[in-house]
């Protein structure tokens, strides 16, 4: 389980430090093309969230998704609040899976985004942050005072 933690940790480490860049963060160029891009796939709902909510406040979602992902990625490496972590996970994958329209082809069986929201249900659901994990020291510790 912890080197399952740990690998998805390290996955969504790389792809927020990737974004922690002007072109992302700053909302400039590069979120507002994937943005942009995703559009045509999305459901209307969401899609009217994201031309109405996100592209008009872009410098703002360009950061909460670069620090989302970087947040959650040191979180599993670490085991610090790795059950946290796994929900955030879950919310960032699922909000992309739905942005991305991957749920329109083969069920989205073939998504890195629906992947990713199962493997961190399984981190959720599973004791994934009983060993070589910060959490596990941290309960010891609270248990001994």
């Amino acid at each position: 389980m912890a080197a399952l933690r740990i690998y998805v940790g390290l996955l969504w480490l790389a792809y927020g430090t990737s974004k922690l860049e002007p072109n992302w963060v700053g909302g400039k160029l590069e979120f507002l093309q994937a943005v942009k891009s995703c559009l045509p796939a999305t459901a209307p709902p969401f899609r009217a969230f994201l031309e109405h909510v996100v592209l008009p406040n872009q410098a703002l979602f360009g950061q909460l998704v670069a620090f989302g992902e970087t947040i959650v990625g040191v979180a599993l490496v670490f085991g610090l609040v790795a059950k946290a972590a796994a929900a955030g996970g879950m919310f960032l994958s699922l909000n992309y899976f739905v942005a991305t329209g991957g749920y329109a082809s083969r069920f989205g069986l073939m998504t890195l985004e629906l992947l990713l929201f199962v493997v961190c249900l399984f981190l959720l659901a599973t004791p994934s942050n009983q060993a070589f994990a910060l959490d596990i020291l941290i309960r010891r510790r609270r248990r001994s005072h």
